[in-house]
This record gives C-alpha cells, sequence and structure tokens, in this order.
C-alpha cells in the first residue's frame, strides 16, 4: 500500500505560507519548500533554548536531578506541576484516506494524560510582548493530535517565557478534523504543482 507521511510541522510550514507577516511572503515560501524536500535544519538559539526548557520541564515532572536554570525555574516548576505523572515525548501514528490517497498521519506528543494533550511551548521573549490570545487558533497541531489519539477530549497549549505561563485550551468541538486540513494541503501542492514533489519526498515505508 502507497502511503505518505503527514506531520503537523509540514502542515504548519504550508499554512504559514497563508499567514505570515507582511513582507515576509518570500521567506515564508523558501521555508516551506525547504520542509518539503526535507532539507536538514540546523537549531538556532531560540530553538535550543526551546528544547532545553522542555527537557527541564520533564525532567522537574518526574523527579529527576538537574541543573537549576535560574531564569526560567518558575515556568520550568508551572508546567512540571501540570503534566505530572503523564508519559512524555509519546509517539503516535494512525493511517488516513483522504483525496484518494492514503497517509500516514505522525506525530510526538509532548505529555498525555487523563484524556488531556499537552504541548509545551516556550517563547524566546517576554510574554509581556506577545499578542497570545487564540495564538493557536489556527495551528494544525491540535487538529492531528485529536486524530491520532482518539480517546483524547482536550488539547492544552502550554506556553511560558520562563516566567509566566499562559495555557490555551482547545476541545474537539473546537477543532477541524484533519482531513479537511489535508484536502486543501494536497489542493494546493496540486495547484502549485508540487504535489509530485510531495510524493517523491515524503513516501511512507
Amino acid at each position: 500500500m502507497e502511503r505518505f507521511l503527514i506531520t503537523q510541522s509540514l502542515l504548519g510550514s504550508w499554512l504559514y505560507t497563508f499567514d505570515c507577516a507582511e513582507g515576509q511572503e518570500e521567506n515564508a515560501r523558501a521555508e516551506f519548500l525547504s520542509v518539503l524536500n526535507r532539507v536538514p535544519k540546523e537549531a538556532t538559539q531560540e530553538m535550543q533554548n526551546g528544547l532545553n526548557f522542555e527537557r527541564e520541564c520533564y525532567r522537574a515532572a518526574a523527579g529527576l536531578c538537574r541543573t537549576r536554570h535560574i531564569q526560567w525555574e518558575p515556568g520550568i516548576r508551572a508546567v512540571a506541576d501540570i503534566i505530572r505523572g503523564a508519559p512524555v515525548q509519546v509517539k503516535a501514528r494512525r493511517n488516513l484516506e483522504v483525496c484518494g490517497m492514503t497517509f500516514l498521519v505522525y506525530g510526538i506528543l509532548d505529555a498525555l494524560k487523563a484524556g488531556t494533550i499537552y504541548d509545551v511551548k516556550f517563547l524566546n521573549k517576554s510574554m509581556k510582548d506577545v499578542e497570545l490570545a487564540g495564538k493557536y487558533l489556527n495551528s494544525p497541531q491540535h487538529p492531528t493530535y485529536f486524530y491520532l489519539i482518539p480517546e483524547a477530549r482536550e488539547f492544552k497549549y502550554l506556553v511560558s517565557d520562563g516566567v509566566d505561563l499562559y495555557i490555551e485550551t482547545y476541545t474537539r468541538g473546537d477543532t477541524p478534523p484533519i482531513e479537511d486540513i489535508i484536502e486543501m494541503f494536497i489542493g494546493s501542492l496540486r495547484a502549485m504543482e508540487l504535489l509530485d514533489l510531495y510524493k517523491e519526498k515524503w513516501a511512507a515505508l
């Protein structure tokens, strides 16, 4: 059976080409093409900060010995208190038939507990400088993960700048079906004459 991999990061890079800041259209398209071609991306300092913050949240939640990050401790403790006892970095995959194609939907959940999916986000700037309300409304992440975990009832984005914590919650009723997003994605690739490239680069075993 021929299958094609779908991840929320791929869908997110595609959606950003339509929702990027004014004047960033060319950069957004270039970034999407890089993701579509599966070009390895070197981690920036901002990306590494996010990975380090997440790792410390997991370690704190598990009660493991770790090096304290003084500037991040309030945020680490706030996130750790919420995800304590939850399995972390949970890999999930599920087949999906859309547009006459078979997709392997794949994702790694930061934490999953009692019917709630948690995703940890780190801000590299003060929360006071960011408009957060509805920030993740159009993200493909919660639609993707709701599909992957049929028993999940809600999805919580845990957003911290290391000091404060903002929680944005979505339920299944708030969330468009991932099938609709993938259908638009495939239609867009056809319109841009990129569908063959996607099939070549994202073929799943």
